[in-house]
């Protein structure tokens, strides 16, 4: 075998450089808290209090410094409720089965919230079960207690220790990325027309630009985070006249005009690295459809060089985070209608769980904690297919890393235990950062069946018992996701795909209305397309899955974001008034696909309007919507079965 094959295989296995520091920061909170009790003869609270930390410390995860204070307090008293009402009910079975239910249902109606938050209803649960088995075995509420809050405070003293040091470094890193981001993805114009390519470079600039809106959103200077909304707002106005520049090269134009915007792009590219101002000009001997590039990139300079902003509205624009909290109540709204996917989640773990703890209770399994904590950390997402996948690497990572510490246990001395646990601590959040959550589980699995042995050192089999807990676990969970409750993707994409042709005909009617009140339907149609986009991206995970089936819902995203790329271009630049009367032939077509959609696989009768014949206008801007209407008409004609 190659080195560098080796070398590839064994990088999966650990972080990047610039990752460690925030794995240390992450561990050395789980090893004090073990260590410290472990050395005052209160085993099992360094072991809750190494749980703990985990938790916190993996919440706090790329936060900023003031929202890291915020989310761990918040974490730290919902940590002492869940240890104070394990110990409460431990010794009812009904009444504690009937309260991780109920946890269960709070979780689940939490999937849809923002990571951090979702967190909080994950944490409650693992720790509850947690405080339920050391109630039952004996152990003190007093010490368990103070361990878990001791835990919480050495996880906020390592996530806040550097705050004065690197706060503005954090968010200056943000703008800087953003900035290149912005700058790389007009580059690329140049370079290719590859809509795979453009719309990565598209998704990196508006994921780093969430990122700096949210480090805003958490600034103790007010005028500082006001300024630098404003400055976000202007390169978010910048990206969507890269856009129409994109849409507008996707036309048939002369060669030579391509090669003078080319001409355009690459000197503007070098005047934006260097925080110049946009002097480069672009002429054009073609006449035809000019005036529309034209008027994109004058308007793109002075967006740039002369435009000032006023605070931005961030209700209104979804590039910029509202707040945790608005976020919250909306989110939690959200889930709490009827048939959401949300309350099918709840439902769903709300009956793992409750098998798990009968089979428990019913068989007097030893440490059947764990199966209850398997269904419980694998059922994490409402997608089938993400659950699909935790399953089988939970089970996978899980055998390895019981037969790894077996091997460790059986033949190093259990003196070398808490050196043994620590390794594992290190590695486990050194691999977190990766996509390979086997990899985790396999460091996470040794670290716990490490900790779980300090209790009884002499008993090396405490390791293959919790690969029987956890298969016992995914087990439950696999057959309830696929056989009790299960919630394709599928059943949810025409739901998706419905509002989102609602909210592109919403769009089209208001595009004679005032631009204020067209970007606010550009910003519900982009929110849309991002939730249909998810649930695409659920879908191609899922098993069984044709290969037809896949082309067909990829191809459906890139018409869609195309004819939302036209509409965009649209609003910027107006249409002629002599193309007017087209909005409403649009709203026909696009209406007509939004009533056929659901029964798109049946034979049904043939569209209204004949988009063969359909005359396209020589105006580019109504050409490019046209074309991306009827593309969309051809694509729901392509999945009519054949007339038997």
């Amino acid at each position: 075998m190659k080195i560098t094959t080796l070398t590839t295989m064994f990088s999966r296995w650990f972080s990047n450089a610039a990752d460690i520091p925030d794995s240390i920061r992450i561990t050395l909170p789980m090893l004090v808290s073990l260590g410290v009790f472990y050395s005052l003869g209160f085993t099992s609270a360094g072991i809750s209090g190494l749980i703990t930390a985990w938790l916190l410390g993996t919440q706090a995860r790329s936060l900023p410094y003031l929202k890291r204070l915020q989310i761990l307090s918040i974490s730290a008293v919902i940590t002492v409720m869940a240890t104070y009402l394990a110990f409460l009910v431990f010794d009812n079975m009904w009444l504690s089965a009937i309260t991780l239910c109920s946890i269960a249902i709070l979780y689940g109606l939490m999937s849809n919230q923002r990571p951090h938050i979702r967190l909080f209803g994950y944490n409650f649960g693992f720790i509850y079960i947690m405080a339920i088995h050391f109630a039952a075995v004996g152990d003190s509420f007093t010490i368990i207690l103070m361990a878990n809050i001791f835990a919480a405070l050495c996880v906020t003293l390592s996530s806040l220790i550097l705050w004065p040091f690197f706060n503005g470094r954090i968010l200056q890193q943000h703008t800087v990325t953003v900035d290149n981001a912005l700058t790389d993805w007009l580059n690329e114009l140049r370079f290719s027309d590859n809509e795979a390519q453009l719309a990565a470079k598209r998704q990196f600039f508006y994921q780093s630009a969430h990122n700096l809106a949210y480090y805003s959103n958490s600034i103790s200077s007010s005028k500082r985070a006001i300024k630098i909304k404003i400055e976000l707002q202007r390169l978010l106005e910048m990206s969507e006249y890269i856009i129409c520049l994109e849409r507008a090269l996707s036309f048939d134009l002369q060669q030579s005009t391509r090669i003078r915007l080319f001409r355009w792009i690459e000197l503007t590219v070098e005047q934006l690295k260097n925080n110049q101002q946009i002097t480069a000009t672009f002429a054009t001997n073609e006449y035809k459809n000019t005036p529309y590039i034209i008027d994109i990139i004058e308007k793109f300079k002075r967006c740039y060089n002369f435009d000032t902003f006023s605070t931005p509205d961030n209700s209104k624009n979804i590039y910029l985070f509202t707040s945790d909290s608005a976020a919250f109540i909306s989110d939690f709204c959200q889930a709490l209608k009827f048939n959401s996917k949300e309350w099918r989640h709840a439902g769903k773990i709300a009956v793992t769980l409750a098998v798990t703890q009968f089979l428990t209770e019913f068989y007097h399994l030893p440490q059947g904690y764990w199966i209850s904590l398997t269904a419980f950390i694998v059922l994490l997402t409402s997608s089938m297919a993400v659950t699909n996948h935790r399953i089988w690497n939970r089970f996978s990572g899980t055998a390895l890393g019981g037969i790894y510490s077996f091997v460790c246990l059986y033949f190093i001395p259990p003196q070398h235990l808490i050196l043994l646990t620590s390794i594992s601590v290190f590695f486990a959040f050194t691999s977190y950062h990766k996509e390979r959550y086997d990899i985790h589980v396999f460091w996470l699995t040794s670290m716990i069946v490490f900790a779980i042995s300090l209790l009884s050192p002499d008993n090396t089999y405490v390791s293959f018992y919790r690969i029987i807990d956890t298969l016992f676990g995914v087990t439950i969970a696999f057959s309830v996701n696929y056989f009790i409750a299960p919630s394709w993707t599928m059943t949810w994409l025409d739901r998706h795909t419905s509002n989102m042709i609602k909210s592109q005909i919403l769009y089209v009617a208001v595009l004679n209305k005032p631009q204020w009140e067209q970007k606010i339907n550009l910003y519900q149609s982009q929110q849309r397309y991002y939730a249909l986009n998810g649930e695409v991206m659920n879908l191609l995970r899922e098993p069984n899955l044709s290969p037809r089936t896949s082309k067909d819902w990829l191809s459906l995203l890139v018409l869609i974001q195309r004819l939302n790329d036209g509409l965009l271009l649209a609003t910027k630049l107006g249409i002629q008034s002599n193309e007017s009367h087209a909005t409403a032939r649009w709203i026909r077509q696009l209406q007509w696909i939004e009533q056929t959609f659901p029964d798109r696989c049946k034979h049904g009768e043939m569209p209204p309007f004949d988009t063969e014949t359909t005359h396209i206008p020589e105006d580019m801007l109504c050409a490019l919507i046209e074309k991306d209407i009827q593309q969309l008409t051809a694509w729901m004609l392509y999945q009519r079965a054949f007339v038997v």
